[in-house]
């Protein structure tokens, strides 16, 4: 009897959210006075649906939110500055999985990071105009990441490398595909505060690296179980050689091309 109410409850507040989503553009004042929890389970249905915009997100989020998914929303730096409220974040992702993203640049992220410093995990894949000058201050600020993705945004240097280097001792996976990252970064990389937290690292199509950054991470990250540097046409068969043995022994997942 008790469990049929609650079921019953839960089902009339989902139909009442969906009727909301259909009207939301007009009763956005409205929507920014509900209670938190139910402005919680809107947004998680609004994200789903890749609902969220810059006009919107600003009413719905709230300083409860600790995970927002905008990859497929809409939503730009102008959206990214509503997030000042979110100070209990821990996990963002505005990546896009089909093309590019152009709308966030360095200037929301920046604003994020200022805002929301308990981040954890973050996604910028394919957020082409995303640059070092995001990443610096990100990895400076937000000192507890464990996820960092950004894959696919080319602009990246070894100074965003650099910094993570020297800030994030949390770090357990990162994907810097795609960027213009170098030996150098890489090394950095694998001597700096992370190295033994390091588990997971992502960095394919990356075409100034060679077999030098394969042997920082062999020699300076002893826990790194995934590993996937295909596409990189200076790694040659000599740091296929440098993963056998006990190494390879202790990953899960190596995928590389040799040229």
């Amino acid at each position: 009897m008790h469990s049929g109410i609650i079921d019953e409850a839960s089902g009339i507040i989902v139909r009442s959210i969906n009727e909301v989503i259909k009207v939301i553009a007009f009763h956005l004042d409205d929507v920014a006075r509900l209670p938190a929890n139910i402005k919680e389970k809107l947004l998680r249905r609004m994200c789903q649906r890749g609902l969220l915009t810059n006009n919107n997100i600003g009413k719905i989020v709230t300083s409860h939110t600790r995970s927002l998914d905008l990859s497929g929303s809409d939503v730009t730096d102008i959206g990214l500055k509503s997030l000042r409220i979110c100070k209990n974040l821990r996990k963002l992702d505005v990546s896009c999985s089909k093309e590019v993203r152009e709308g966030i640049t360095a200037e929301g992220i920046q604003e994020v990071a200022k805002s929301c410093p308990f981040l954890q995990a973050v996604s910028l894949r394919r957020c082409v105009r995303v640059t070092d000058t995001a990443v610096i201050p990100l990895a400076q600020s937000c000192r507890q990441l464990v996820e960092l993705n950004l894959g696919g945004c080319s602009e990246i240097t070894d100074a965003s490398l650099v910094a993570i280097s020297q800030s994030s001792r949390f770090l357990r996976s990162i994907n810097f595909s795609h960027t213009k990252v170098t030996d150098e970064g890489v090394i950095t990389l694998a001597t700096g505060v992370g190295q033994k937290t390091l588990n997971e690292i992502h960095m394919s199509n990356c075409d100034d690296l060679t077999n030098d950054s394969i042997e920082a991470i062999v020699l300076f990250c002893p826990n790194v179980k995934t590993l996937i540097f295909h596409g990189c046409h200076c790694i040659t068969e000599q740091s296929r050689q440098m993963l056998q043995g006990p190494q390879l022994d202790n990953m899960k997942q190596v995928t590389w091309t040799i040229y």
